[in-house]
């Protein structure tokens, strides 16, 4: 909020209402930024606000700056609400976190097709946790990978030239005992896939990662009453796989 105080900035921003006609309707920063954070505003409204910011921040305005700071202010509690969803997996270096938040929702911005998106909001923030989440899978079935691998020092076999077996738990996933879990969920995932297809995702941020199927139903970009439908209809699936029929 403090970037929003120097005269240049009022300036810039007057600059920005001209050439925007949805925004000319507020005469300084804070504002448009009432105006986007009030619950009782319409959300088409709100829409065609954000879409004057990202048209400009897009462009090669001397306010494109100045929109991309407003963006960040305007979306600052989704964007926290993720930085607290995602913590966890970051709690040893809580500063890469932001930065993977930071060039993510900028990146974002920037090739948004407003031709396509209808709420600007959840799809930024949507394609920020998604591309997150699929970089940590990625990291996780990679440091699956290593942990099959023999570790330096491990004695092999001279006479038969190979590792000595390896003892697995008798497990439906074949999952090597003290797993870390997110490995683990990532292991899993990849089992169910080849099961239940793309739902894979949705049934393990429920039953594996603890969410709500209403919050990994938004995060996955499905509404609610669908999430619930097919994350029912994968348990009956891998139900009856289990079973044997």
């Amino acid at each position: 909020m403090q970037s929003l105080e120097p005269l240049t900035v009022k300036m810039q921003f007057d600059a920005l209402r001209q050439a925007r006609p949805e925004l000319r309707g507020f005469v300084e920063p804070s504002a448009l930024l009432d105006h986007l954070y009030d619950l009782s505003v319409d959300r088409d409204e709100k829409d065609r606000a954000l879409a004057g910011l990202v048209t400009v921040a897009q462009g090669a305005d001397p306010a494109r700056e100045l929109a991309v700071i407003l963006l960040w202010l305007a979306l600052w509690p989704g964007l926290d609400a993720l930085y607290r969803r995602l913590w966890r997996h970051f709690a040893a270096a809580p500063d890469e976190l932001v930065s993977e938040i930071s060039e993510r929702f900028i990146a974002g911005i920037h090739r948004l097709d407003l031709g396509r998106v209808r709420r600007i909001a959840a799809t930024l923030l949507m394609n920020v946790e998604r591309d997150i989440r699929a970089d940590l899978r990625k990291s996780w079935a990679e440091a699956a990978r290593r942990d099959e691998l023999p570790e330096d020092g491990t004695e092999i076999d001279s006479a038969a030239g190979t590792m000595p077996p390896t003892v697995r738990p008798d497990s439906v996933f074949g999952l090597p005992p003290g797993v870390d879990a997110d490995i683990a969920a990532a292991m899993i995932r990849e089992t169910l896939a080849a099961m239940i297809g793309d739902d894979a995702d949705l049934v393990v941020a429920v039953v594996i990662v603890g969410e709500g199927q209403r919050e990994a139903g938004g995060r996955l970009g499905i509404s609610h009453d669908a999430a619930r439908k097919r994350y029912q209809r994968s348990m009956d699936r891998l139900r009856l796989i289990m079973e044997g029929r």
